[in-house]
């Protein structure tokens, strides 16, 4: 465990329980934070980190029985050592305080920011792009999507996956002026951005069946919206998706946000 901020000199020792906040209410929270610190003179680094870091807040306790709150990261073996490295190499431990203060200005006040190595099990999922058409949703909900695939597994991440493309689609649209409902669903705005967004329609070699493949995508895109609303967490839904189905759905959504945002460059 990497320890990024420690209040105090008393016991480093942490141990994980649960989280004092509902997603929605920590995901409020920590664009508040990420705002304050933008807000301050000299932050702009530490903003920077709690955008990117998707940090949960959790409450921990320790062999004293003493209870605090934590910033707490699962990462992936890759990402965990180059975390590591560029907290030694930018001397980053000033930034990480800014952020722990300015929780605290927000009423949430954490002892440690501390980043956990995730044992890796099974292959690893398809990375998120850095998309070059954006939106603060889609960047927010892909963050959330990360961390609840950390945290919690495929299954908890659908829902904010299918929000991240949703929007991307969305935000595609409006920066093409592109003639689309206010209501449109992903599949809808996906149909209008293929037929009407001159980078995606289909050329070169074999376009014929580039455009076939399209079209199979457009069905996959059309069994989303059910996927999330009657087998995800998005809504209290008796049944939810197994590991291997969800884990197939966020990589399909991760492998559709791939290919569109290349097409786009």
């Amino acid at each position: 465990m990497i320890r990024l901020y420690h209040q105090g000199s008393g016991s480093q020792e942490v141990e994980l329980l649960g989280q004092p906040l509902p997603d929605a209410a920590w995901a409020q929270l920590r664009q508040a934070t990420i705002r304050l610190l933008q807000k301050k003179g000299g932050a702009q680094r530490a903003a920077q980190l709690m955008n990117r870091i998707p940090f949960e807040l959790r409450d921990g306790t320790n062999g004293f029985n003493d209870k605090f709150k934590l910033l707490y990261y699962r990462a992936p073996l890759g990402e965990y050592e180059a975390l590591g490295e560029e907290y030694e190499e930018r001397g980053d431990a000033f930034a990480y305080e800014q952020i722990a203060f300015a929780l605290a200005e927000l009423g949430h006040g954490v002892r440690f920011i501390v980043v956990d190595l995730a044992l890796e099990t099974g292959s690893p999922p398809v990375s998120s792009p850095s998309l070059v058409i954006s939106s603060d949703a889609v960047e927010r909900a892909l963050a959330d999507a990360e961390r609840l695939l950390q945290s919690r597994g495929a299954p908890s991440s659908v829902d904010r996956v299918h929000t991240a493309f949703h929007g991307y689609l969305r935000a595609i649209a409006a920066k093409a002026s592109l003639a689309a409902p206010l209501d449109a669903g992903a599949t809808q705005l996906f149909k209008i951005i293929r037929n009407d967004h001159p980078s995606l329609r289909a050329s070169g070699p074999r376009a014929s069946d580039v455009d076939r493949i399209l079209a199979a995508i457009a069905t996959i895109i059309d069994a989303l919206d059910p996927v999330r609303n009657r087998a995800s967490s998005a809504h209290p839904n008796e049944s939810i998706l197994g590991d291997a189905e969800a884990m197939l759905v966020v990589n399909t959504v991760k492998s559709l946000l791939h290919y569109v945002n290349e097409k786009l460059r």
